[in-house]
């Protein structure tokens, strides 16, 4: 009976992968299959790409090898087929006993192993002899040799560069540039590209405006923009949003050059930890790029719109009084026809509904978890009340003062970066002296400032992120102005004026705003964290006047929101003027 052939063709390097190993791997495998009468078929070829085999990557999860091995293993090629490939170091290079498990599986379930170099042949269902076994020894044992010197090696020369860099050696160059650039044709000096630098720039703007990366795929994939490729070749294959996360979060743009490592699989990059300023042409400002972080951050939860009409400008902004973000149901679009049957006589009717109606609720109480909070609130009504709002402050900004937040935090971070190095000084002084001599009491109170320490730092942490994301973030007179920009443009009968006016709209709401929907119906909507708020009834309704709360601390008292926005009102109130007290009177002080 003629077997069909399963063709096997591996590389690990990702530059290996731009030249032809693959298509020379195969061409020799069918050329070997057809000569040995064995049936050839694409759809039988096997393919490990960037995988390697020193480190068993191919033969692990995820890998096209390991999936054969485990249709071999559940018994679907007992009936007979051959494995061919070019050479057993392809399987794997981590030794013998590696190569020995992965014939003695193919041949212990009616696949038979074929390799092209030294034409050597394992049939199966016959047992592995021990001359084979002596064989797999020598070549597997030399394989992993050669590789584990050429691995040290790659490794010795990668670190040297990455130290040239760093010692400001601008001739020290590693691997190709970033797809926004050109190598100048003189001196190899990477160089922006100008139409793609724009490009670039241009996924950054919507990003910050709002668009989702889905969005941003659609907008670049239906004007046919190029996908940028290896040495200018057009792949076709477009736009993804993988490709533009990396572009996003890439410190390249800024001009800096970041070391990275892979892991033993060769396919996830991970950073050494290391930064290198001015290695390349800066392409994105710094501005810029805090600006996307903090969307990012912004997002982590909500996403940017990826659907057509961005039908909730809440999301990432609209909260449940338990803290669960409100969940946003749609029950029935305009101009949808609707089949239904006469009450009357059972005739067949069509009705087309006239308005949207879709509803807010806690998306706690919607999964039955912990929350009695079942109301659920009409969006209809509530978005062009919560708009108008947030409008009326963008047209007359007299009364919104913005405070100096970035600057408080930033003296907040430095007063705790003084006490952190403080208590480290006064640990450092508490373990040289159990040093000398051991105290119960000193190795106590080290563990204690120790703790304290790990506290401060975790605290410290959130504060820097907090201050990245302020200072990225747009202000609120930049966003209100965003809002006023596209007001009229936010119902257009236009789709894409819609959508680009609701996707900015939805970005300044989920900086500018928190939502807080109440169990008796109200919904609280605060300004910057809490400078200003409204109150509305469900259906949209404004309760009593706008609270300015910067003046108003026993009414901010009473309404629900994160802790941390009421602690940040009450700093930024004016304190009442107490007189000075002599330190003699203090009869407390001296116990008097």
């Amino acid at each position: 009976m003629t077997l069909p052939a399963f063709i096997y063709a591996r590389y690990s390097a990702a530059e290996q992968g731009r030249g032809t190993s693959l298509v020379r791997q195969f061409e020799k495998g069918r050329d070997y299959a057809q000569l040995k009468g064995w049936l050839v078929d694409p759809d039988r070829e096997i393919s490990d790409k960037g995988r390697s085999a020193f480190h068993g990557a191919n033969r692990s999860e995820g890998g096209a090898l390991y999936e054969f091995e485990r249709q071999v293993e559940k018994g679907f090629y007992r009936n007979g087929a051959v494995f061919v490939c070019e050479h057993f170091d392809r399987i794997s290079r981590m030794g013998w006993e590696e190569v020995h498990a992965f014939l003695k599986l193919c041949v212990s379930n009616g696949v038979s192993v074929a390799t092209i170099e030294g034409d050597r042949y394992y049939p199966a269902g016959q047992r592995i002899d021990g001359g084979t076994i002596m064989e797999l020894v020598f070549k597997a044992e030399g394989a992993r040799e050669e590789s584990d010197k050429k691995s040290k090696r790659g490794l010795y020369n990668w670190s040297k560069k990455v130290e040239a860099i760093q010692n400001g050696d601008s001739a020290a160059k590693i691997g190709l540039a970033p797809g926004w650039m050109d190598r100048d044709p003189k001196t190899n000096e990477p160089v922006l590209n100008d139409h793609r630098t724009k490009v670039l720039r241009e996924i950054f703007d919507l990003y910050i405006d709002g668009h989702g990366l889905p969005s941003i795929v659609q907008v670049l994939n239906d004007r046919k923009e190029p996908s940028w490729s290896i040495g200018g070749r057009a792949k076709g294959n477009g736009w993804n949003t993988a490709y533009l996360h990396k572009l996003l979060t890439n410190r390249a743009v800024l001009g800096e050059y970041v070391p990275m490592s892979r892991t033993h699989g060769g396919i996830v990059e991970t950073a050494k930890g290391l930064r290198v300023a001015n290695h390349y042409p800066q392409a994105i400002p710094a501005e810029v790029f805090e600006k996307v972080e903090a969307v990012r951050k912004l997002r982590r939860f909500s996403g940017g719109p990826a659907e057509a009409n961005v039908s909730n400008l809440f999301s990432g902004s609209a909260f449940c009084t338990c803290g669960a973000p409100m969940y946003f149901q749609s029950q029935q679009k305009a101009g949808r026809s609707t089949n239904h049957k006469s009450r009357i006589d059972g005739r067949k009717l069509t009705y087309t509904s006239g308005v949207n109606r879709s509803y807010l609720k806690c998306n706690n109480n919607r999964r039955k978890h912990k929350c009695g909070n079942g109301i659920n609130f009409r969006y209809e009504h509530l978005e062009p009340a919560i708009l108008d709002a947030v409008l009326a402050v963008a047209i007359d900004d007299k009364k919104f003062a913005i405070p100096d937040q970035i600057a408080a935090l930033s003296a907040n971070i430095a007063e705790l970066e003084r006490m952190i190095e403080n208590k480290r000084h006064n640990l450092t002084s508490i373990v040289d002296a159990l040093a000398e001599q051991f105290i119960k009491a000193l190795a106590v109170k080290a563990a204690q400032i120790e703790a304290e320490i790990d506290e401060d730092e975790i605290k410290l942490r959130e504060m820097r992120d907090d201050y990245a994301r302020q200072r990225g973030g747009a202000n609120p007179i930049e966003h209100l102005a965003r809002v006023l920009e596209v007001k009229e443009s936010i119902n257009s009968e236009d789709k894409h004026a819609r959508y680009s006016a609701r996707v900015r709209v939805k970005q300044a709401l989920s900086f500018l705003t928190r939502s807080v929907f109440d169990a008796d119906g109200a919904v609280t909507v605060m300004l910057q964290n809490g400078l200003m708020a409204w109150r509305f009834d469900r259906n949209g309704n404004q309760i009593a006047a706008p609270v300015d709360l910067r003046n108003r601390l026993d009414l901010h008292r009473g309404l629900p929101g994160n802790p941390q926005m009421i602690a940040d009102v009450r700093n930024r109130m004016e304190q009442p003027d107490r007189p000075k007290v002599d330190p003699s009177e203090q009869k407390w002080k001296y116990g008097g």
